[in-house]
């Protein structure tokens, strides 16, 4: 089943991203000693994942892939966690 193993390829390489993301998370921790980002500053970050996210479904779809839930969830997530706002 080609579908079935396209979606394992595409769910390793999610995979192999939360490991990067967690990297950068215990990286991040070490280096921001607790600052946060305002509400503004949250709301902004969150307009420019959802975008991102809905650009990166749409092509997979327009590719013939089926993103789940699941997939569209953990790919928000690794987003989240490697958003540059330069």
């Amino acid at each position: 089943m080609k579908t079935r193993h396209t979606l394992i390829e595409r769910l390793d390489e999610v995979g192999h991203k939360i490991d990067a993301a967690e990297r950068a998370l215990k990286d991040r921790a070490e280096w921001t000693h607790g600052n946060v980002l305002t509400q503004k500053e949250l709301l902004a970050r969150y307009a420019v994942i959802k975008r991102r996210l809905n650009s990166e479904i749409e092509d997979l779809e327009a590719h013939g892939h089926h993103v789940t839930a699941l997939e569209a969830s953990l790919r928000e997530w690794w987003l989240s966690m490697n958003l540059s706002m330069k």
